[in-house]
């Protein structure tokens, strides 16, 4: 019979086919997954941008400067006192803030501190926090700082011997290489009196370190 050997030829053609098709898959790469994106090109947060407030005061006060402070009498000085010593004023990080290192030698001993400033928008205020070696609990927060036409101002209340003090901080006179900031201190806002005068001069040379 003819037809057996014609149907073992179809099925043995079709086999051969398939075995090709087989083979011809195989032999196909794989399709390449899409490449990651670099991280280069991952969003990023934007960054915020400092206040005309907070760029206004770090070109007023940043610099190295010279400090020569005056002290009044007081019942814990009664002849008043003097001291010398430097100050370090620049921006902080992403220039959001104030930060100043300050250290001096004079009728108070060794004295060092530091302190930043940053501006709150919802008070519409500088804001601070002064940290120093004679503070009894290493620093005290401020309540307000604020421009007063050409002045700036702040109060600040802290412990002295024991006792609530209010502390009123005036700079003023202003000048391209010098200013004054004097202290005022008080039991309230309404009884204070001048505590000490120190004036800002610049320094050729970079202040030493804190």
């Amino acid at each position: 019979m003819k037809t057996i050997p014609r149907v073992m030829l179809f099925v043995v053609f079709a086999a051969l086919c398939c075995s090709t098709a087989f083979a011809q898959d195989q032999a196909a790469p794989a399709k390449a997954k899409p490449a990651a994106k670099p991280a280069a090109q991952a969003q990023q947060m934007p960054m915020p941008a400092p206040s005309p407030e907070m760029t206004k005061l770090i070109k007023t006060l940043s610099g190295n400067w010279s400090v020569a402070e005056k002290q009044e009498p007081s019942p814990m000085m009664p002849n008043g006192g003097a001291g010398k010593g430097t100050a370090i004023i620049k921006a902080g990080p992403g220039n959001l803030s104030l930060v100043e290192t300050y250290q001096s030698v004079g009728a108070m001993g060794n004295f060092k501190g530091m302190g930043t400033w940053w501006w709150d928008p919802k008070t519409q205020a500088f804001r601070g926090l002064w940290c120093d070696n004679m503070t009894p609990n290493g620093c005290d927060t401020s309540g307000s700082t604020k421009w007063e036409g050409d002045k700036l101002v702040g109060t600040m209340q802290g412990d002295m011997n024991g006792q609530t003090m209010m502390m009123r901080f005036i700079y003023s006179d202003f000048k391209p290489g010098s200013f004054v900031m004097t202290m005022e201190m008080g039991p309230d806002a309404g009884k204070m009196q001048k505590a000490m005068t120190v004036t800002y001069t610049k320094a050729a040379a970079a202040a030493g370190k804190m």
